[in-house]
């Protein structure tokens, strides 16, 4: 067995930090944890392989990457298909992203409030699950769609939550309310025509 001399030991951790300190004044961005998704170097098309992936890390990939570009006044709502069929994910922290594009999106245009429609059934199931921010956030996507033709299932959903055992859930139901029942709320839609 060998054993590296102390300078040569140093010698390696002088590259190595070498190594470092130029790829962080090079990229700042290489090493700061999320930073890259505001990055454009990603393509729209792998956007769509990674949403489209069965893996939940490329998937994490591609709902982060939207989330950046929205919050860079990016209109990314040619994505809402990919999106909408990640709704059913066991992925915890995947789900949570979804649902954040999910209310940002679901009332976009006609073509959105149509696709979220084929979600509904997942929001439904979400808001019986054991975790208090599931129901919360299904419970917020669920009464953001605005279509008529979901307005029962909106109003069993806000009085289910009304009855919640977590206080963070009936939190969120309190502004729900007053928008589904108020004539003053955005219209309600009706294949894709609004009332």
């Amino acid at each position: 067995m060998s054993t590296a001399s102390p300078a040569s030991a140093l010698a390696s951790l002088s590259l190595t930090l070498s190594s470092i300190t130029s790829t962080a004044t090079t990229n700042p961005l290489s090493w700061s944890g999320d930073g890259h998704y505001f990055e454009d170097s990603i393509t729209p098309t792998t956007v769509r392989g990674y949403l489209d992936s069965k893996h939940a890390a490329e998937n994490s990939k591609g709902i982060k990457w939207l989330l950046a570009m929205m919050s860079k006044g990016r209109d990314v709502a040619s994505f809402f298909a990919q999106v909408v069929k990640n709704v059913s994910t066991n992925n915890l922290e995947n789900k949570k992203l979804v649902y954040m594009y999910l209310v940002h999106y679901a009332d976009w245009n006609a073509d959105c409030r149509e696709l979220a429609l084929l979600s509904i059934n997942s929001f439904q199931k979400d808001l019986s699950t054991g975790n208090q921010l599931i129901r919360a956030l299904a419970l917020r996507v669920l009464s953001s769609i605005r279509v008529k033709d979901i307005a029962q299932i909106q109003l069993l959903a806000v009085k289910k939550a009304s009855q919640d055992s977590s206080p963070y859930v009936r939190k969120v139901r309190s502004p729900v309310t007053p928008t589904l029942a108020s004539p003053s709320s955005p219209p309600l839609c009706s294949n894709s025509v609004c009332v």
